[in-house]
């Protein structure tokens, strides 16, 4: 079956025409990607795609880095957590391992499931309603997330759901609906994500629908998932929280598409983002414990992907006259330069001034979208966005259009939530510079570097060299960091992460010494390294070489996400899980059944485990109808027991089970 696959991404928008049964590119395209207006980079790709190949498209799949982009650069839209049930002061001690908000900015209510209904553990919803007006109005969405949800099924989540959804109107999401384990900070921390994530999520929908109209394609639409199979688009709607890792993972099915290692690294470097996977057997390696990125630990099951913030527009920054790698990303003063030819005399006004300044003052903002609201913003910050509507403004005239000191102009907030986006030097700049990536206009490029020159006072080369560098630096010890997470199965302590960024550096520099180091530590691996993504060979051969390894660059690997996202596999999965508990009031053992739309107990573990089975086989043809799959379904059932025994006189007992079915289309 032939169809069309699109990649959305925080740089670029790739499409290409794939033939699922011969593993064939007949077509292929890579554009900018318009953050003010998606559906201008998602047409002009499918416009230069073959529209004879585009023609015999059964299908469009889609995949975006949007979701995976906002987490890291903690962008998406505002949404306010409410906990209920949880203690304070104990979440207060755990709540920045899971990417959460401090715990002032959380709403907590009392109300455990599991206690009694005594009047200081009951939701006190009066009061909800009254803070809604004061505490809830600037936000777009709300999490709703209780602790021990299985004693009443999220009855307390639903409720405060109607109250919300009633009084103010905005989505809520329910934790328990998402995902019914127990862990109440990795349940948050889900929820919040899929409630940022909802109208970044809408506002790609509306971008594919509006480009496919105008060029008259009405077929179906799939949306790759962060395991690698697809779903619908109603489903991802709902969930975009799904879509966390789509992008990358639709990437490692494309860079295994394009390569025939059987055991690899795959190394995909985009624009804000690297991400790292592995394959095993010529099968990419998954993690059922959830996927964490950033600072992000969810429950999210995929391909298993490290995530980290580098990439071709990775914003370099400077203090004093030291240079240094920032984790946002920034529009390469290239690209900016490409749309907006008037930046190139600012910047050269700014070389001819020889000042350094103690503000970024090569940097320029630009507007992505102006907010429907902008009365919860603050009149300096109005003022910058309204000036912002006629033209990109340098640093110095943004400062002064919002009538703040350039000293003190902070635009953090207006950044985060993906209003304006900065544009600045970028590793992108220097591969134009030195001829390694040539579609922008490299004069933007050169003044940057000429303006970084006057305040670090080295040579321009000297300025490029040194960002190659950091960059490759940062890839080698994230690289180390991954392997060794790896090997010892488990995330590296901050301290530890903190001695192996020195050790790294320490080491990469060695490397690229003149002088001989009386020292030579280093740090090898076995396994190829598959390089993906357009930067990638810039950067990856030396580190490769480094790690004792040799990189293969794959023809297409520019596209592999968009050939990734056409060839993504169809499945769903269902699990159910047993676990064994004693009633309070008469101690008896009896088995609680969880994962399906309610959670009920049974005495009897034999039939506790054939109840798991049919709900199992239940939920995966339901999410596979969900998810828009149709036709014959072939079910394969999975159990996992768990035992205790004792003492070796006495019979075994369970203690859990785990029940998974899969649903695949039957093969015609």
């Amino acid at each position: 079956m032939i169809g069309i696959g699109i990649d959305t991404g925080g740089t670029c928008t790739d499409a290409a025409v794939f033939d699922t049964e011969k593993h064939q590119v007949l077509s292929l395209s890579k554009t900018l990607t318009t953050k003010e207006d998606l559906k201008t980079g998602i047409l002009k790709a499918l416009l230069d795609l073959n529209p004879e190949d585009v023609r015999k498209a059964r299908f469009i799949s889609l995949s975006t880095t949007l979701a995976t982009n906002a987490c890291v650069e903690h962008k998406g839209g505002r949404a306010k957590l409410i906990l209920i049930g949880a203690d304070r002061d104990q979440i207060s001690k755990t709540v920045s391992g899971y990417g959460l908000p401090p715990v002032n900015e959380i709403y907590f209510m009392a109300g455990d499931a599991k206690k009694d209904d005594s009047p200081e553990n009951t939701p006190d919803w009066k009061k909800l309603k009254e803070d809604l007006k004061t505490e809830f109005a600037s936000y777009d969405s709300v999490a709703i997330v209780q602790i021990n949800p299985k004693y009443d099924n999220g009855a307390y989540e639903k409720r405060a759901e109607k109250i919300i959804s009633d009084e103010l109107g905005i989505p809520c999401v329910c934790g328990f609906s998402l995902y019914q384990e127990l862990n109440i900070l990795a349940r948050a921390a889900t929820a919040l994500l899929n409630a940022r994530l909802l109208p970044v999520m809408q506002e790609f929908f509306i971008s594919i629908d509006v480009s496919l109209s105008e060029m008259q394609l009405d077929l179906p639409i799939v949306i790759v998932r962060s395991d690698g199979t697809i779903m619908s688009r109603e489903f991802a709607a709902e969930r975009p929280v799904e879509t966390l890792l789509c992008g990358p993972a639709a990437s490692i099915i494309g860079a295994m598409e394009l390569s025939e290692l059987q055991d690899a690294m795959i190394v995909d470097i985009g624009g804000t983002t690297s991400d790292v996977a592995f394959v095993k057997e010529g099968n990419a390696v998954s993690t059922n414990s959830g996927i964490s990125i950033g600072e992000w630990r969810t429950m999210v099951s995929g391909v298993s992907i490290d995530t980290f913030a580098l990439g071709g527009d990775t914003a370099v920054k400077y203090k004093g006259r030291d240079l240094y790698l920032d984790r946002r990303r920034h529009i390469p003063l290239c690209m900016l330069a490409a749309r907006y030819p008037q930046i190139i005399r600012k910047l050269r006004t700014l070389v001819l001034m020889y000042l350094p300044f103690t503000y970024p003052a090569h940097e320029f903002f630009v507007l992505i979208k102006k907010p429907e609201i902008t009365s919860r913003y603050k009149p300096y910050e109005q003022k910058l966005i309204a000036a912002l509507e006629r033209e990109p403004l340098m640093f110095r005239e943004a400062a002064k259009a919002s009538g703040i000191s350039p000293h003190i102009f902070n635009t953090d907030r207006l950044e985060d939530e993906g209003i304006i986006i900065r544009s600045g030097m970028t590793p992108t700049d220097v591969m134009h510079i030195k001829g390694d990536y040539t579609d922008f206009n490299c004069e933007a490029s050169k003044l940057g570097a000429a303006y970084l020159s006057i305040v670090t006072k080295q040579p321009e080369e000297k300025v490029c060299d040194t960002i190659y560098s950091l960059t490759k630096s940062r890839l080698y010890s994230h690289l180390v960091q991954i392997l060794l997470k790896r090997r010892t199965d488990r995330d590296l302590t901050d301290e530890e992460i903190s001695n192996l960024e020195k050790l790294t550096a320490m080491i990469f520099a060695d490397n690229n010494s003149k002088e001989k180091p009386c020292l030579l530590p280093r740090f090898t691996t076995p396994l190829k390294l598959i390089g993906i993504g357009a930067p990638t060979k810039t950067f990856l051969e030396d580190v490769a070489e480094l790690l004792g390894t040799e990189a293969e660059f794959p023809e297409n690997r520019k596209v592999a996400n968009a050939i990734g996202a056409a060839a993504g596999n169809i499945n769903t999965e269902c699990v159910i899980r047993i676990e064994a508990y004693k009633e309070i009031k008469t101690s008896y053992p009896t088995y609680l059944i969880i994962g399906g739309p309610q959670i009920f107990a049974i005495p009897d573990y034999d039939k506790a485990l054939e109840e798991a089975k049919r709900l199992a086989k239940e939920g995966a043809v339901r999410r596979a109808l969900q998810q828009g799959i149709s036709g014959e379904l072939d079910i394969k059932l999975d159990i996992s027991e768990n035992t205790y025994q004792r003492s070796k006189y006495t019979h075994p007992e369970y203690i859990d089970a785990t029940v998974s079915a899969k649903a695949v289309p039957k093969k015609e």
